[in-house]
C-alpha cells in the first residue's frame, strides 16, 4: 500500500514544481509590464535620457527558458490567458495525478511515474497554446480596421507616431494594448517597422511582419503612404478571407481525427457493458496490458500525425 502511494505522491510533487515555475514566469511577465508602463510616455521616468526597461539579472535560467518554451507560455501577451495561471496549474495538477494513478493499473510504477508527469505538462501546453492561438486570432480580425484607421489618420496629414497613438486609443481589445505598447517602444527610440517587428515576434501574427516589412521599405524607398497601406489593408483582407477558408476545409479532417479518437473508447465500453469478461484479459494479464499501452501510444501517435498535417495544410 505505501508502494502505491508513493508513485501519485512523487508525481504530484513533479507536476507542482513545473507549476511554481510556470508561475514564477508569469509573476515576472507582470514586473516587465509594470516596468514599461512606468517608463512610458508622461511618467516620471520618461524623464530620464536613458531610461531602461530590462530588469536585473539573476543570472541564467536555462531550464526556465527551456521549460517556458516546452510549455507554450504566453509570457509576453498577459492578456491572452483565459484562465488563470495558477488554475491551469492545478488542472495540471490533477490530470498528472490521474494519470500517473490510472497507469499504475497498466504499466510498472516508474511509466507511471513519467505517464503522469507527461500527462500533466502535455495538458498544460495544450491549454497555453489553445490561448495563444487564441489571442493571435483575435488581433488578425482586428488588423484590417487598424490598418484603415491608420490610412484615414495619415490621409488627415498624421505623422505615422501619431497614426499610431490613435490606434492606441480607439481600437478595441487587444489591439488597442498592443499598440499601447508600441507607441512606448517608439517613445524610447524605436523605429516603427521594428516595434511592429517585435509585435509580430510577441503575437505570432504573420501579417504584422508584412506590414513592418511595407512600412520599412516605404519609408526608405519613398511614395505615397496612403496608398500603400490601403494596398496593404486589401491583401491583408485577401489574407484573413483566405485562411477562413481554408479553416472550414480543415474542419471535416478535424471533425474525422475526432470521431477516429472517440471509437475505440466507445466501441470497448458498449462492449464491457454486453460482454463483461471479454474485455477482462486487457486487464488482468500483462500481456493484455501491454495491448493497451501499445493501442494508446498508436492513437496519440495518429492524433499528432493528422494534426500535423491538418497544421501544414492551413499554415500562412
Amino acid at each position: 500500500m505505501d508502494d502505491m502511494l508513493l508513485l501519485p505522491a512523487a508525481a504530484l510533487l513533479f507536476v507542482l514544481f513545473a507549476a511554481a515555475v510556470v508561475l514564477l514566469l508569469d509573476t515576472r511577465a507582470q514586473r516587465m509590464q509594470r516596468r514599461i508602463a512606468a517608463i512610458g510616455p508622461g511618467s516620471a521616468a520618461a524623464a530620464d535620457p536613458r531610461p531602461s526597461i530590462r530588469l536585473a539579472r539573476r543570472g541564467r535560467a536555462p531550464l526556465r527558458d527551456l521549460l517556458r518554451r516546452l510549455l507554450q507560455v504566453p509570457v509576453d501577451t498577459p492578456l491572452a490567458h483565459v484562465m488563470p495561471v495558477g488554475l491551469v496549474a492545478a488542472i495540471g495538477i490533477l490530470a498528472g495525478f490521474a494519470a500517473a494513478a490510472l497507469g499504475q493499473i497498466f504499466l510498472a510504477p516508474p511509466l507511471a511515474l513519467a505517464l503522469g508527469a507527461a500527462a500533466g505538462l502535455l495538458l498544460v501546453r495544450a491549454v497555453f497554446k489553445w490561448e495563444r492561438t487564441r489571442y493571435a486570432d483575435q488581433v488578425r480580425r482586428q488588423m484590417p480596421d487598424m490598418i484603415e484607421l491608420l490610412a484615414s489618420s495619415v490621409r488627415a496629414g498624421l505623422p505615422v507616431a501619431e497614426a499610431f497613438r490613435t490606434a492606441a486609443r480607439e481600437l478595441p481589445t487587444p489591439t488597442r494594448e498592443e499598440f499601447g505598447r508600441v507607441v512606448r517602444e517608439m517613445a524610447l527610440g524605436t523605429a516603427p517597422e521594428t516595434a511592429l517587428m517585435t509585435l509580430h515576434a510577441r503575437t505570432g501574427v504573420t501579417e504584422y511582419a508584412i506590414f513592418s516589412v511595407t512600412l520599412g521599405v516605404q519609408s526608405r524607398s519613398g511614395g505615397r503612404l496612403t496608398e500603400t497601406i490601403q494596398m496593404l489593408a486589401e491583401t491583408i483582407r485577401q489574407r484573413i478571407a483566405l485562411a477562413g477558408r481554408a479553416s472550414a476545409l480543415a474542419a471535416e479532417a478535424k471533425l474525422s481525427a475526432a470521431v477516429l479518437s472517440v471509437l475505440p473508447f466507445l466501441g470497448g465500453g458498449l462492449m464491457a457493458m454486453t460482454q463483461k469478461d471479454y474485455l477482462q484479459p486487457l486487464i488482468h494479464d500483462p500481456r493484455g496490458r501491454r495491448m493497451v499501452v501499445i493501442g494508446l501510444g498508436l492513437l496519440v501517435t495518429g492524433q499528432v500525425v493528422m494534426r500535423r498535417f491538418i497544421a501544414s495544410a492551413t499554415r500562412d
